[in-house]
Order: C-alpha cells, then structure tokens, then sequence
C-alpha cells in the first residue's frame, strides 16, 4: 500500500468515527446508559474526573494547593507568558490522560464531543469573555494526514457552533514538523517548537482577542509560541483554552 492510498484509508476510517453512534454512548468508557445527555459522558465516568475548581493560577489556570496564598504559581512567576490567562476544564491524570490519548492516537475523532461539552462549560464557569475569533493549534500537515484529523481544531469547531463565536484555521500554520512535547522538558519544549508556526495573513489577528484551543497544557510552550506569534501580528490579547492541564510540581 502506498502512502497515498494510505492517507485515503485514514481519512475514510475518520469520516466513520465522526459518525460514531452517540445516543446512551459513554464516549470515554464506551458503556451504554440509557440517561447519558448532550455531554457523552456517563455517571461514573464523571465521578472519577478531577474538575478544575477556582483555586488557579490567574495565568496558567493550574490548581493550586489547598493554602496557597499568591495568585499565580511560582512557574507563571518565574516564566512569564505571552498569553493573558489559559483555562482548563479538568485534571490531567487518571481517565482523563487515557482518554485523550485515545482521542489523539486512537482514531476517535468522535470523542471531540465529550471534551468540547467539558470546554465550553469551563469557559462558562470561569467567566472568559470579549475574545472575537477562535483559533486552533494547527497541526503540521505530515501529522494532520498521518493522524486523519487535527484533534485541536475539532474541538475549536464545537466552541465555535456552542458560544457563536467565528473560527478561523486558516492563518496560524504550523511549518515546523516538531518532535513530541511531552518527551522533552520544557527548555527542550521552547527550543522545540520555536519558530514552527506562522501567520498567513498579517491582518487576520490585527485589533482582535483571539481564544487559542489546544488538548492539553503542560510548560505552556506550545500555547506561548502560538500566542507569541498571533500577538506579532497585532493581536490584543490571546486566552488560551484546553481540555486538561496538569498540577504545578513547583509548590
């Protein structure tokens, strides 16, 4: 099978997980429950997720330990961002982790879903309003065509139809092929990823806020050179939104 047939085979097998039946569908365990709603998630599975409550870092939005007093981390206070604030719905760890592995990696577009609900209700409960334009971390095309799909711009598409807010995935391009972040620590996550992403039309970010929509926020690198480079092009401000982010280490 050549490469090309290859990438065909991908795309038709991502169509058919789109269309992943989803009616009583725990889409993170995949058990049938009769009383599932819109979010695609059953009971138990929500009783083993950690939500993010509003002891945060105002920055990162990473928990923050139960008496700790400064409202950012000792990591936003020792490496500033180019975003303003980032928010997450949930905890990195336990189900959440497997299953945004299986999204990514699993060819399981559909679970896009169940992770958006998550999305859209945490930029609801942390009050995130006034960004004009939602835009996704692109994927580099080798990586878009190997996986079927850019995880990040499916979910980008959710927000965008739930709070009626424009999408645009065409002007932040990722030119880099890069190595896998989570491999790396984080000098190695900035040299990494600097300089792979640029913005198409200069004009397209100019006066705007900009929420930037990614899985999973770690170091933060990914999501500050996104930022870097959209508030280059003029951009006012960028939040920065994702399913899951993990604890600070630091505290």
């Amino acid at each position: 099978m050549d490469n090309k047939e290859g990438i065909l085979r991908k795309f038709y097998k991502t169509i058919l997980d789109l269309l992943f039946p989803e009616e009583g569908i725990c889409f993170l365990c995949e058990k049938y429950d009769e009383y599932i709603g819109d979010d695609h998630i059953c009971s138990e599975c929500k009783e083993q997720i950690k939500y993010i409550d509003n002891h945060i870092c105002k920055i990162c939005g990473k928990p923050l330990e139960s008496g700790y007093i400064p409202d950012r981390c000792p990591d936003c206070i020792k490496h500033p961002h180019f975003f303003t604030t980032a928010v997450a719905a949930v905890e990195y760890e336990g189900l959440i982790k497997k299953s945004i592995y299986k999204y990514k990696y699993g060819n399981k577009a559909y679970m896009y879903k169940a992770f958006g609900h998550l999305m859209v209700q945490a930029i609801i409960d942390k009050d995130i309003k006034g960004f004009e334009v939602i835009v996704p971390v692109p994927l580099h095309r080798a990586k878009r065509a190997e996986r079927g799909f850019n995880q990040s711009e499916l979910l980008a598409k959710y927000i965008s139809e739930k709070l009626d807010v424009p999408i645009d995935f065409k002007n932040l391009k990722r030119i880099k092929k890069t190595s896998v972040q989570n491999k790396l620590h984080r000098l190695q996550r900035q040299q990494n990823i600097k300089d792979a992403f640029i913005v198409k039309n200069s004009n397209a970010f100019k006066d705007r806020v900009v929420l930037l929509v990614d899985d999973i926020l770690t170091t933060g690198a990914t999501a500050d050179e996104c930022s870097k480079m959209i508030l280059e092009n003029g951009a006012n401000k960028v939040f920065v939104l994702s399913i899951a982010t993990g604890r600070n280490t630091n505290m």
